[in-house]
């Protein structure tokens, strides 16, 4: 489970160019945490810091976790960064000042690899032309044990680094980082590797869904088990999901209750010579409902449902504007869904979302977990809303979406803001 994502000097979240300099803005995270601000308010920019990360966990140099990675036959393995390199880092003063910036995460590793927290920070210089990205520090701890299990150091951007783990000292390259070097070098201690392992484990399963309409009506392969980035397999997802009797009745009662059709049953049948199945929805009458008839929103619905109810889920989702597609009436149900699924403690969800009646629906706990995206000129902010000490004190029945949505808590955002120094 993510605990808390910090940026430093990334996109629009500002603070110091100097190395692990004063903190910049940090971002907490829950079981199902939503994230809400206007457009342009910086939470895709919280989207790119995690991906950043995970980028970290599949061996890619930061060159291609900023710019992209390809396969040998040239297909798309890794999109990078909105932006680019020019665009990942804030520049104090415009195009000027030092290019770097630092991400920090703080996880929760499960008890079968070790327990307790992991925080792993790193700190990139992409300040100059024709070279690739530097990474200039990097490290890895727990917060109950103590010294770092490793840390590098690299003052000039060079293109090497050097790691100290204890008393011993290994050189490395700085395009790639040094986690994924040491997990791969046997002379670095059995331990050591291990520990960073651990760690990479609780970063390396999140998924960045972005579903497309299309993509989850296509066909797909029996044992397709992952739901694809852009909602593919969606069918044979369901599919496996509906195995389980239980998890299938899950499925047809939420379905019904989304939308007007009386669903008594679902269905897969072949639909390619090459053996690729497409739902059916099976009313009460006999009527079926294809995936490719079937509504966006039905749809969507459904991937979310195969995403964390699914027979592989995710440690982590992050689903941008989780709303789309789902009938503000009908925002109880994708709530109560993915409430249900993350308190079971298998999965965690973060979404963005623009919608009042989304947030209306949100219970204690995941009101509290939910955090505001703000700006103060061009700096980005966050506030969890559980630290909004007003909240409490509104009139019984007052709503957090009707706040949201009267602008509310952009207000309190900027009375809570200190004055600025003269």
């Amino acid at each position: 489970m993510i605990l808390e994502l910090m940026l430093s000097n990334f996109k629009s979240f500002l603070g110091s160019s100097n190395v692990w300099g004063p903190a910049g803005v940090t971002i907490p995270f829950g079981g199902f945490s939503v994230l809400v601000g206007t457009n342009a308010s910086g939470k895709s920019n919280i989207r790119d810091g995690l991906r950043f990360i995970h980028g970290v966990s599949r061996g890619y140099a930061v060159g291609e976790i900023i710019g992209g990675k390809y396969g040998e036959g040239g297909e798309l393995q890794w999109r990078g960064i909105r932006g680019g390199v020019r665009e990942t880092v804030t520049r104090n003063g415009g195009t000027t000042g030092a290019a770097r910036f630092t991400i920090r995460v703080k996880t929760e590793v499960p008890d079968e690899d070790a327990g307790g927290a992991a925080e792993y920070a790193v700190s990139v210089d992409v300040g100059e032309k024709n070279r690739p990205p530097a990474i200039i520090k990097e490290s890895l701890g727990w917060s109950n044990r103590y010294p770092r299990i490793f840390e590098t150091w690299n003052s000039s951007a060079s293109a090497t680094a050097t790691a100290t783990i204890g008393t011993e000292s290994f050189v490395l390259r700085s395009d790639r980082p040094a986690i994924i070097q040491l997990v791969e070098d046997p002379r670095c201690p059995e331990e050591i590797r291990n520990q960073c392992r651990a760690f990479l484990r609780t970063i390396s399963s999140i998924r960045f869904l972005d579903l497309d309409p299309n993509s989850l009506r296509r066909p797909s392969i029996p044992g397709q088990v992952i739901l694809g980035d852009r909602g593919e397999n969606l069918s044979s997802v369901l599919q496996a999901t509906c195995a389980d009797p239980a998890a299938k009745e899950s499925l047809i009662e939420w379905t019904r209750e989304l939308t007007p059709l009386d669903v008594k049953d679902l269905k897969f049948p072949e639909v390619s010579l090459e053996g690729r199945i497409q739902l059916q929805l099976i009313e009460n009458g006999g009527r079926e409902v294809s995936a490719e008839s079937a509504s966006d929103g039905t749809l969507r619905f459904l991937a979310f449902a195969g995403a964390v109810l699914g027979t592989e889920p995710a440690r982590c989702y992050f689903f941008e504007e989780i709303e789309n597609g789902i009938h503000p009436s009908r925002s109880h149900l994708l709530v109560n869904l993915l409430q249900n699924a993350t308190r079971a403690g298998k999965t965690q969800v973060i979404g963005t979302t623009h919608s009042p009646a989304l947030l209306n629906f949100l219970d204690e706990e995941s009101l509290g977990d939910a955090s505001l995206v703000y700006r103060v000129g061009p700096a980005s902010k966050v506030l969890r809303l559980a630290h909004i000490p007003a909240l409490k004190e509104l009139p019984p029945g007052t709503r957090a979406g009707d706040l949201l949505g009267s602008g509310w808590f952009e207000n309190v955002a900027a009375f809570l803001e200190p004055e600025p120094t003269k």
